[in-house]
């Protein structure tokens, strides 16, 4: 098949670029202390092939899935490529994951190895035998225990080339991407090596980006924003990648102006705490060319960012199951704000009813996008066929679960989101999950989770508990219960206590009366 990817993989496509620009910069990394760590493109392809070599040693092989269980490093990106070269698959995991979520994800894809930091080993060291893991590897600093090994072995070996190779296809899996969905536990969105980089390619020409630009990114690296619209735009145009370790209101940007960045992507959290800081003679003197930003500000917050700052934002649409956004404001012209723009190249998008019928212009329905699973499209979940079949049709075209229209002039304009899910600070929220761990409690009868506004954060976490007979717990008490068995954006921040819910003729409760 031929299109804009054409027959490349991550890998390749990365070999190609290493060979075009070796000498120019790869990776600027900024440490939360501010320090900063450089790699050409050359100098960090052979700690690839290092790393890869060394992989392969321990018997790593084309098709196995290797989970990585890392904040925004080096090392992620080295084990990420060189896990591409040999054919193995990375599966990222939330940095805030625990040990029950992270265990799901490691059954559900029957992964045997995991790259760990520090801060994550201990979960995986003392639960070894219970998560059947044959590998742990400790991605810098020291570990006593001789079980645990360290990534800095892949030093000591030949990084000039590939000790061997095997042929690796476009349609084969790179990456699987666990993320929230209205169920409990998250599911995995395969990305072929096919789609790794057709949605950089897409990202690429949504921002007019160009070889030797720079775009700086503190988007989590387990994250579909990091991915494919920072890391493979990068690797597609030829770019330059400042990978921030984690994201801080105070230096943001700074770090924009004093690298030089010509684009970034934020999320509307980071836009309202941006806005929260105090205003500085120099936040104008910068070299944006634009940011890329995903929804959830009015017209007033946008308005007021593009004057402070003077960028323009470019509102896009996309879900970690469509590879890329399908959609984009214009980086010229009329952006017709709030759209969140036209299809792009290669994309269908189309609004259907309840009973999956087409509707006209401006009636609103659910948002469907066509494309190629496989190639444009993710070809499905990983081990769930009945999630797949559910996400795509037989027609090629993925039903997002997401209410939209379209105008007349072809602009999508997207209302909200179907389903249990609550949407904080751009991380999804299973409501069903956060219950499921709070009835677990035996002091809680019954408990129901919704998503409530927040200024800053776009949704804020809230919990309704109802208490057994002559039972009750404080809210601190609730708080330490919940942070010992969730992520901490999953900790509910509101508390209210009832003495029963709205229930329907079923017994289920009726969230929509507790909104």
């Amino acid at each position: 098949m031929t299109d804009i990817a054409g027959n490349r993989t991550l890998s390749s496509q990365w070999n190609e670029t290493v060979q075009f620009y070796g000498n120019q910069n790869f990776l600027e990394y900024i440490s939360v202390d501010d320090q900063l760590t450089s790699y050409t493109y050359s100098e960090f392809h052979y700690r690839v092939i290092q790393t890869a070599n060394w992989f392969h040693s321990l018997g790593i092989r084309k098709g196995e899935l290797v989970a990585l269980h890392l904040h925004n490093s080096p090392e992620y990106l080295m084990c990420w490529l060189a896990l591409a070269q040999i054919g193995a698959v990375s599966v990222p995991l939330n940095e805030h994951y625990r040990l029950q979520e992270s265990k799901f994800v490691l059954q559900k894809c029957d992964i045997h190895r995991i790259i760990v930091e520090p801060s994550s080993l201990p979960i995986y060291q003392s639960n070894k035998e219970d998560l059947l893991l044959s590998t742990i590897i400790l991605a810098w600093g020291e570990c006593p225990d001789p079980d645990i090994l360290s990534l800095s072995a892949s030093s000591f070996f030949d990084g000039s080339r590939l000790d061997e190779s095997c042929e690796i296809l476009p349609e084969d899996t790179a990456v699987i991407l666990f993320t929230s969905g209205t169920t409990q536990y998250p599911k995995g969105v395969i990305y072929t090596h096919c789609n790794v980089v057709y949605g950089g390619i897409i990202h690429m020409q949504q921002i007019g980006m160009c070889p030797g630009d720079r775009f700086l990114s503190c988007m989590p690296c387990y994250h579909m924003d990091f991915q494919e619209m920072a890391a493979m735009s990068v690797i597609v145009a030829g770019g330059t990648l400042i990978m921030v370790e984690h994201y801080s209101a105070h230096k943001f940007w700074k770090q924009i102006c004093d690298t030089k960045a010509n684009f970034t992507d934020t999320m509307s959290i980071m836009n309202r705490t941006l806005m929260l800081q105090p205003v500085q003679p120099w936040e104008q003197d910068h070299c944006l060319k634009q940011v890329y930003f995903s929804m959830g500000l009015s017209t007033e917050e946008k308005d007021e960012f593009e004057r402070r700052f003077h960028v323009q934002l470019l509102n896009s649409y996309g879900m970690t199951e469509t590879i890329s956004a399908v959609t984009c404001s214009p980086i010229s012209g009329d952006k017709n704000w709030p759209s969140v723009g036209r299809a792009a190249l290669s994309y269908d998008i189309k609004i259907i009813d309840c009973d999956g019928k087409e509707v006209a212009p401006g009636k609103t329905g659910e948002i469907c996008v066509h494309g190629i699973p496989g190639r444009s499209l993710t070809p499905g979940y990983y081990n769930d066929p009945g999630a797949t079949e559910c996400l795509l049709d037989k027609d090629g075209w993925l039903h997002s679960g997401d209410r939209g229209y379209i105008d007349e002039a072809g602009w999508l304009f997207f209302i909200d989101r179907w389903g249990n899910m609550i949407k904080r600070s751009g991380e999804n929220i299973s409501s069903l999950e956060v219950e499921c761990v709070l009835t677990s409690h035996p002091k809680i009868a019954d408990a129901a989770v919704i998503g409530i506004p927040d200024p800053i954060r776009n949704q804020a976490v809230k919990a309704f508990i109802q208490f057994a007979d002559g039972e009750s717990l404080t809210i601190a008490e609730l708080e330490q219960y919940c942070s010992d068995r969730l992520s901490k954006f999953k900790v509910p921040t509101f508390w209210q206590f009832v003495d029963d819910f709205p229930r329907t003729a079923t017994g289920k409760i009726k969230k929509k009366e507790l909104k």
